[in-house]
């Protein structure tokens, strides 16, 4: 006589619920916050705000990181070019106190701390559409300077 057993159900392992921790950047087309917001979530880089209806048209932000820093960048011209504001985590009801109002062409948000050499870089260096691409520059000039500056010690 055979005998057979029913198969046992596994059960399936347990997934670890891991929070991703992303900056997120709301964007208004009027001061004070008003009108409708956009939102960004994540590490990103905007090459061109038209493609998402919004060139020369931000005149406040909202911008919080849960790493408590970060750095949004408004640039004038698309690609990262031209002048550019930056503004670290915070709100900016009337981006015209910076003389920024509806010019904004391109933007980067970002949990990093981005130097005025790291943006220099960036807009020297032009980027693909990836973001990994934009936090290989910074990293590697931050590199560069810093063996500069240890030379220099020498």
């Amino acid at each position: 006589m055979i005998n057979k057993r029913k198969p046992v159900a596994k059960a399936a392992p347990k997934r670890a619920k891991a929070r991703v921790l992303q900056p997120l950047l709301q964007v208004y087309p009027g001061t004070n916050f008003s009108g409708p917001a956009k939102q960004f979530r994540g590490n990103i880089g905007v090459q061109r705000l038209s493609s998402v209806n919004l060139n020369d048209d931000i005149e406040s932000l909202r911008f919080s990181s849960p790493t408590g820093s970060g750095t949004v960048v408004l640039f004038e011209n698309n690609n990262y070019k031209g002048e550019y504001v930056k503004f670290s985590t915070g709100s900016v009801d009337d981006l015209a106190d910076f003389n920024f109002d509806n010019k904004a062409s391109s933007l980067i948000a970002t949990t990093l701390t981005l130097s005025d050499a790291d943006i220099l870089e960036i807009q020297q260096n032009g980027l693909r559409p990836n973001f990994g691409e934009i936090l290989k520059i910074v990293l590697r000039g931050r590199m560069r300077r810093a063996a500069k500056r240890r030379s220099a010690k020498k």
